[in-house]
């Protein structure tokens, strides 16, 4: 199945690096026009940065939104504090928010639109040390659900990917060889997944041929939760 996106514009968080570096190609590969802001335009991390952007932006709309972006950083339950836990809900789940809430109008306006949130594995299950992370993941979860509802009757479609294991930058600093041996153990396919596979996932959801799967989490993992 060939998917075009000629005449589509993305809006697209996390695109500078990793998965989201992939789905930008992707898209761009199949026409459509991408718009990733840097970190430096955009610091979802900065709830003010987020304003400004969408105030300096205000023109600009999306056919289709991707957040992507997020951080993983690794604290137990003795070691973490406030500003760690809400930085990672500030770019994780909140920023996503935000920017959502002033691309809706327009899709509203035009009857149709796609929204996807990469998750994670760790939004079903988790790990030691990944409580910002893990519950950040879990809450995009429900945020996608409850988007899900209200926007369905605009066809506006919500859904999440949520990767497995890939090879990206966060994957090797959070992972020794030893972790990654034995994970690949439990992965049935034997295999860490491709940055492109989590792509496909998504520009599928993000395309024409979806006119129903909304409020869905689409788990790209070898089979790794069936075990």
């Amino acid at each position: 199945m060939e998917l075009t996106f000629k005449d589509k514009t993305v809006f697209l968080t996390g695109g500078s690096r990793g998965i989201g570096a992939q789905i930008k190609r992707s898209f761009s590969d199949n026409g459509a026009v991408v718009y990733a802001p840097s970190r430096e335009e955009l610091d979802l991390s900065d709830p003010q940065s987020v304003s400004a952007y969408i105030e300096a932006n205000s023109d600009l709309q999306a056919d289709i939104f991707i957040h992507c972006a997020g951080i993983n950083e690794l604290f137990g339950i003795e070691e973490i504090t406030p500003e760690t836990m809400e930085k990672a809900y500030r770019v994780n789940v909140s920023s996503a928010v935000q920017l959502i809430k002033a691309f809706v109008p327009g899709m509203k306006k035009k009857e149709t639109g796609k929204i996807v949130f990469i998750t994670s594995l760790y939004s079903v299950v988790s790990k030691e040390r990944r409580l910002a992370y893990s519950s950040s993941k879990s809450a995009l979860l429900g945020t996608v659900r409850t988007l899900a509802l209200e926007l369905a009757p605009y066809h506006i479609m919500v859904n999440a990917v949520a990767p497995g294991y890939v090879f990206t930058q966060m994957t090797k600093k959070n992972l020794s060889e030893q972790d990654i041996s034995e994970i690949k153990k439990n992965i049935p396919t034997g295999q860490f997944q491709e940055e492109k596979e989590i792509a496909d996932a998504v520009m599928f959801l993000c395309s024409d041929c979806n006119h129903s799967i909304t409020g869905q989490q689409i788990v790209v993992d070898g089979g790794f939760l069936c075990r």
